[in-house]
């Protein structure tokens, strides 16, 4: 579910003006001798802000740290293995009592911003963190469309009825950010439903999506309000709106391999968002979508559509997380080096990306939890069969934790190639070095160790892959 997880990873990075929070506590029966929160503050990229805290031998601590200035900003304090969710305000000072034996339901505020935090607490403890809304409205999205829509309004109303039983002494803009906070996520659910549905009902990844998917989106309004960039279900919303919304209207809702018909959605969508968007609002999204595209469209329109955002946004805060994305583009282009990692295969064996100079290397990152990068690698054993007599190598790059699930899934398709994992997950060397953003992702190496194209095709796009890799050979 590839769609889905760019989408989700869209939502970090913003590059806000900053206040301050402060926050001091004490713990009961404390485990832990420091804690940390933890908040994403830049929309189009992920690179989370981290704040750590020592506590004492008393279960003591008391820290200050940024947050957005004139915004609220969703947040996680983390201690062990507790996590509770916070949503802060500028200038917010507050100390917080907990019993770490019986975190959810001992949690309480006092001081500047606890009334908020109270109302958090509480609907963790009889409701569930939030992002147990987005769970349960996944699961709907198997029911037909009439079906699917009735259950996520119902979702929603439930929400609200809370919030109202609740709502005393909470502040005005709170409530208001809390309503929109259900609505907007239950646009983004109606704008992922017509693929996703799809998938789960074949049971595997496809762009080709029947019409009747689409009428689900036809009930998604327009609803831009610069008011709500804060809001992080707004923001997702705002990413693929005019997406569905075109091929809702028959444009591009089958695109294949068409790729001519893909470039003329895109250039639409641009031209949508440029006409439509309030000033923020087109501001991040022009953005995220430059940023999102680097990787895959050609350098030089990549260059072009920076140079007319510039122009329109001189000052933009987005400006250094878009050119440190084209900078990697850059290094990740055509006849540049492939970055040299490290190899610890299954069997314990060491070696470098670099020994497999002389041989054309398939590059693939993956996870064990990344059900369409299983797909994948199935469509792999046809090119591997074509190819048996030539110097083709396939190296797979796993960033799971638990490297038993990842044999174990090599073992259950019978998978083969050089298999080894990146230590440290999104943060690992060979994922940063690759500027790896989302799974799967691949890169075609030539002979001489050098990429051989911007933007090498995923394993179910056999013809094209194919084709580059022959070429590698003549």
């Amino acid at each position: 579910m590839r769609l889905l997880l760019i989408t989700l990873l869209i939502m970090a990075n913003h590059v806000f003006a900053q206040d301050m929070v402060k926050l001091s506590g004490r713990i009961q029966n404390h485990t832990s001798d420091s804690l940390e929160v933890t908040y994403n503050d830049n929309f189009i990229a992920y690179y989370p802000k981290e704040f750590f805290t020592h506590v004492d031998n008393k279960g003591n601590f008391s820290f200050s740290f940024p947050v957005q200035a004139a915004a609220y900003t969703q947040a996680e304090i983390r201690y062990g293995t507790h996590i509770a969710e916070v949503i802060f305000q500028p200038r917010d000072s507050m100390f917080v009592q907990v019993d770490a034996l019986h975190f959810d339901s001992t949690i309480h505020y006092t001081g500047r911003g606890s009334y908020i935090e109270n109302f958090v607490a509480r609907h963790t403890k009889e409701k569930g963190r939030l992002n147990q809304y987005s769970l349960r409205i996944k699961t709907d999205i198997n029911k037909d469309p009439d079906d699917f829509l009735k259950a996520i309004e119902k979702e929603k109303s439930t929400e609200l009825e809370f919030l109202k039983k609740h709502s005393n002494d909470l502040p005005a803009s709170f409530i208001k950010y809390w309503s929109a906070y259900y609505q907007y996520y239950n646009y983004f659910f109606m704008e992922q439903y017509p693929q996703i549905h799809q998938m789960i009902k074949i049971r595997k990844y496809t762009d080709s999506i029947p019409e009747i998917n689409f009428t689900v989106v036809k009930e998604i309004p327009y609803a831009f309000n610069d008011a709500f960039m804060q809001l992080p279900p707004y923001l997702l919303y705002l990413t693929g709106i005019f997406d569905v919304k075109l091929k809702a209207e028959g444009f591009g809702s089958n695109l294949g391999k068409d790729t001519i018909q893909r470039r003329k959605l895109e250039d639409s969508i641009t031209t949508l968002a440029y006409q439509l968007l309030p000033n923020k609002s087109a501001e991040y999204f022009i953005a995220g979508n430059i940023y999102g595209r680097a990787k895959i469209q050609d350098l030089k329109k990549t260059k072009i559509q920076l140079a007319s955002f510039k122009k329109r946004w001189p000052e933009s805060e987005y400006m250094p997380t878009i050119e440190k994305q084209v900078s990697f583009v850059e290094k990740l282009a055509p006849g540049q080096p492939a970055p040299d990692f490290d190899i610890t295969t299954a069997d314990g064996k060491t070696m470098k990306l670099s020994d497999l100079r002389g041989r054309v290397v398939y590059l693939d990152f993956w996870a064990a939890w990344c059900k369409q990068c299983i797909g994948e690698m199935a469509n792999e054993k046809k090119m591997k069969l074509l190819f048996k007599d030539k110097p083709l190598e396939f190296v797979y790059v796993s960033i799971d934790k638990d490297t038993a699930i990842e044999n174990g899934m090599i073992k259950k398709f019978k998978l083969d190639g050089i298999f080894t994992t990146a230590t440290g997950e999104w943060n690992a060397k060979e994922i940063l070095l690759y500027n790896v953003q989302s799974l799967p992702a691949y890169f075609l190496i030539d002979e001489n160790g050098n990429f051989a194209l911007q933007n090498a095709p995923p394993p179910t796009q056999s013809t094209e892959l194919i084709l580059a890799i022959e070429k590698l050979f003549n």
